[in-house]
């Protein structure tokens, strides 16, 4: 995953996302867009970084959960949260709730290079408290 040329690096690059209307009709979930890649794209996730909402959400094909993109006031991809299988933290294909924090020059610039941590997120950490309204079906 890389963040070169990326909107947050002043690049009007084309947007293949569009708002998914699958599960909630007005295609947001507690306020917050929730998002697919659009047909032919061979898009998956959420955008490396934000056009315009300050978070993205992506959901699971039975309405659960998946990832949760939060950008910063440049757009820039600052955290994400993901629930589904992590190899450096997980066992084997078991889904955990995980996080990742993202470098300021991660989708700032040209660079490859970009820092990422991995964390598992915890029920007491002050960031599953302020997020956990959007971990619809998320068991931990």
């Amino acid at each position: 995953m890389g963040g070169r040329g990326t909107f947050a690096a002043g690049n009007p690059v084309p947007y293949v996302y569009e708002v998914d209307t699958s599960f909630f009709s007005e295609g947001k979930y507690n306020g917050i867009k929730v998002l697919k890649g659009k047909d032919g794209t061979g898009k998956h996730g959420l955008p490396e970084s934000s056009h315009s909402s300050i978070a993205y959400l992506k959901m699971n094909p039975d309405g659960t959960f998946n990832t949760m993109r939060i950008y910063d006031e440049k757009h820039r991809l600052r955290v994400e949260i993901a629930y589904h299988s992590e190899q450096s933290i997980g066992k084997g294909q078991q889904r955990v709730l995980h996080y990742h924090t993202y470098g300021k020059e991660f989708s700032s610039g040209q660079s490859t290079e970009f820092s990422r941590t991995t964390h598992i997120l915890h029920k007491n950490s002050k960031l599953y408290k302020k997020y956990k309204k959007f971990f619809r079906g998320v068991n931990i």
